[in-house]
């Protein structure tokens, strides 16, 4: 017999994977009213077949603090709910076996520990002894993380569907959600095959169908599904379950105990995507997909020789499964800001086991609290271009992120699948000036010339095309392919609206740049743009090519009614930065206008001449030198580059790595990096971009931050050793205790060493007596002597951007 609906929740989740659970679990267990619906039976598609595999230690911050809360939850659940889960916290172990894997283990090992993970460096032969079937021939060391494990999937996510029902989740099976209603433009409910339920919020967990429901309902979720594989061998004399997961990265595998028998999956270089014609199966549930074992036979060879036992032992079963995959490598979660009440949590690229009971958390605490309650960014859902969703586009970028997962992790590595979707109009002149490009947002940006980008954690012989690309920015000439996410504020209430919305006083004169941020009502810092008061009533609004969806969503999301309008106008300009010391005597040789000082200064912008072409130069620098962006009209814009570049002395081309070594020299942050919605002005250092004298979003928690004080600062730093290198995510160290990591870093060719910026908890005496401490960076398991600024490392007073 049917059980009846409720007729109203606060919550409907669709999907009934661990994700899905974990979130109406959290939910429940808060005490708000929960429906699940999953269209066949709980942990159908995706769930029920993972490997089990959970780590700690994930690719950013966020997604390792959210690992570690569901191994946690993992351990307890059981006696919670009395539903066994099968886990076990066996520690995993990583062969080496090249000085690169070394290298990328040993920075690991730092940033684990930056996270509060432990993990350390261990000997091929102590790997032998915890994994005594292992061959360690060709090992160069091996790494230890002793909080790992695995889990089975079917009982931890029926011990979470448990737990939801005992804390008063209702959970449907074979209950399929035909369409999410909404009314008064909002989330209304859902009508299910069983009738409708009316829902304030509801949750799109279904995992690999999460793009084609999100389409169907207007909000864009690019992900695909691939073809996964791993088999099971037959019982195996030696396989206890007490052995560690064993990752061989360098080979592709990893091998983890089931039941004396040994599951060996891969992360294959050459993984490709599942293409069902007409779509997914409505009928799929606790399907497979037919298995290629001839695309297996590489890896299996390999495994072979690596645990001998396997030569003498048949192969049980072959394995192939349907897995998400996100073109980033990061999953989705937070809101649908297109349907406001309407949230996904999905894309989990295969680890969806390690990291859905946390992410459950953090959204159903979302959910509840109307803000992030920890710092989501990373995995923050409004990331999400909803132009870069092509069904082609997203499968070449799922399958390359598995192809991926246990490839070398370079510093400076691009991806490569369906590449050159979005050029500025230069991209053909920079090409044939010798631009590698890497991509952002789906756009094409140079960032170094004249050199090809190389991989490694040394230094590269492209270093020295960035160094004279630095050097040039600080002491010549040089200009900038700049791509910005633009959008026009328009309408008479338009002034009114930026003064709400904006933490700086918007009522300026036309011709005024304004640099602000957008806050939350915590304080956290939504955007990070320059604003451009173009009349009365009209406003254009600037921020970085990488940040373009998250400040339109807030915008769209956030803007009043009163008859201003909010239009992305991202493709009408394209810009060229010329910055530099000769910057004013170069440009005054395109131009009529007087640029001098007087005429034109700092924070100002006029719509002038180059050629015979309307700019709108705006004197403003992301570098800290004089600089003039020229925004030109796209029908425009060929001839300003000619026209620049035919001069008697052109300025160099320089790309993005000389304009980010740049600003960390002089200290600017960058959003999705340095700052965030989780990080109010105080902590960032950026206080001094707010009007207090004017009524803002966020105001009143700002204000309250600054009276109590704050628990940690963001400081610069340079590395004493000019040898050494950082990339960002390093811990840093005070008195021999990990107080921060850092969240961006390059280096500073001008103040000769390794810079980067990052928080670090106050000491007794506050910022001034953080500033004057002695630090410590990790670089690859050594801890090496670094200077700390509050004030920026280069030209603090601003004399050389102000000239």
């Amino acid at each position: 017999m049917a059980r009846e609906l409720p007729p109203e929740v606060q919550v409907a989740v669709i999907g009934g994977g661990i994700v899905g659970c974990a979130t109406a679990y959290h939910l429940a267990r808060a005490g708000w009213s929960v429906a699940l619906f999953e269209r066949k039976k709980l942990t159908s598609g995706t769930t029920w077949h993972a490997a089990g595999l959970v780590s700690e230690t994930q690719g950013v911050p966020v997604m390792s603090a959210l690992a570690r809360y569901g191994l946690d939850l993992m351990e307890r659940l059981e006696e919670e709910t009395g539903q066994p889960t099968g886990f076990r916290r066996n520690g995993s172990i990583t062969l080496a076996l090249t000085e690169a894997r070394m290298e990328e283990l040993r920075r690991k090992v730092d940033y684990a520990h930056g996270c509060g993970i432990r993990a350390e460096e261990i000997s091929a032969a102590a790997a032998k002894d915890r994994w005594p079937l292992l061959s360690t021939h060709g090992a160069r060391g091996a790494f230890w993380f002793p909080g790992d494990g695995y889990t089975n999937p079917i009982d931890t996510t029926m011990a979470l569907a448990k737990g939801a029902r005992l804390h008063g989740a209702q959970i449907f099976e074979d209950t399929r959600v035909v369409r999410i209603v909404t009314g008064k433009g909002r989330v209304a409910g859902v009508e299910t095959s069983a009738g409708f339920v009316r829902a304030a919020h509801v949750v799109n967990a279904t995992g690999m169908w999460a793009r084609e429901f999100g389409l169907s309902h207007g909000t864009p979720i690019p992900l695909h599904y691939t073809n996964h594989y791993y088999v099971v061998t037959d019982p195996i004399d030696g396989v206890t379950g007490d052995l560690p997961v064993l990752r061989v990265m360098d080979e592709y595998t990893y091998y983890k105990a089931d039941a004396g028998k040994l599951l060996i999956g891969c992360s294959e270089p050459n993984a490709t995507p599942w293409q069902p014609a007409g779509g997914l199966p409505e009928h799929f549930e606790f399907d497979e997909l037919p298995c290629n074992e001839e695309h297996l036979f590489p890896i299996l060879e390999a495994a072979a020789e690596r645990i001998p036992a396997l030569a003498s032992t048949g192969i049980r079963k072959f394995f192939n499964g349907p897995e998400s995959f996100t073109p980033d490598g990061k999953y989705y979660l937070g809101p649908m800001t297109e349907v406001p009440g309407l949230w996904v949590a999905a894309g989990f690229n295969s680890t969806g086991i390690q990291n859905g009971p946390g992410a459950g958390k953090a959204l159903a605490e979302w959910i509840m609290a109307g803000r992030m309650t920890m710092d989501l960014t990373d995995v923050d859902a409004r990331r999400i271009h909803p132009r870069l969703n092509a069904p082609g586009l997203v499968a070449a970028k799922a399958a390359e992120t598995l192809s991926l997962a246990y490839a070398m992790h370079w510093p400076y590595h691009r991806r490569e699948a369906a590449r050159g979707l979005r050029r500025t109009p230069y991209y053909a002149q920079l090409k044939a000036a010798g631009a590698e490009f890497a991509p952002a947002n789906g756009w094409e940006r140079p960032l170094v010339y004249g050199a090809r980008i190389t991989e490694g954690f040394d230094r590269q012989p492209w270093f020295d095309a960035w160094k004279a690309e630095h050097e040039t920015l600080r002491g010549d000439l040089g200009m900038i392919d700049l791509t910005f996410g633009r959008f026009l504020v328009d309408g008479p209430a338009a002034e009114t609206e930026m003064q709400r919305l904006c933490g700086a006083n918007m009522a300026v004169t036309p011709g005024v740049l304004v640099y602000t941020h957008m806050f939350n009502e915590a304080g956290g810092i939504e955007a990070d743009v320059t604003v451009a008061r173009l009349t009365d009533r009209r406003f254009l609004i600037m921020a970085s090519a990488g940040a373009e969806p998250q400040v339109e969503r807030w915008l769209t999301a956030r803007h009043g009614d009163g008859g201003t309008s909010v239009v992305n106008v991202t493709a009408s300009e394209a810009t060229l930065a010329v910055m530099g010391p000769r910057a004013r005597d170069f440009l005054s040789r395109l131009t009529d206008a007087d640029l001098s000082d007087a005429a034109f200064p700092f924070g100002t912008f006029r719509e002038i001449f180059v050629g015979n072409a309307p700019v709108r130069a705006q004197r403003i620098t992301y570098v800290g030198e004089l600089d003039w962006e020229l925004h030109i009209p796209t029908d425009f814009a060929q001839h300003v580059y000619e026209t620049v570049m035919a001069a008697e002395t052109p300025p160099r081309l320089c790309g993005g790595m000389a304009v980010d070594g740049c600003r960390i020299e002089k200290g600017f942050r960058h959003w999705g990096h340095d700052i965030g919605p989780h990080d109010t002005p105080v902590e960032a250092g950026l206080t001094f971009a707010c009007d207090f004298e004017t009524e803002f979003t966020g105001k009143a928690a700002i204000l309250a931050r600054r009276t109590e004080g704050v628990k940690s600062r963001l400081l610069s730093f340079r590395l004493a050793d000019p040898g050494k290198l950082l990339f960002g995510k390093e811990p840093v160290l005070r008195d021999g205790q990990i107080v921060g990591r850092l969240t961006s870093a390059s280096y500073g060719w001008t103040v000769g060493g390794a810079v980067g910026m990052g928080y670090v908890v106050l000491p007794e005496g506050g910022v001034q007596a953080a500033a004057g401490a002695d630090y410590t960076i990790m670089v690859a398991g050594r801890p090496v002597e670094a200077t700390a600024s509050l004030r920026p490392l280069y030209d603090p007073g601003n004399a050389r951007m102000k000239g």
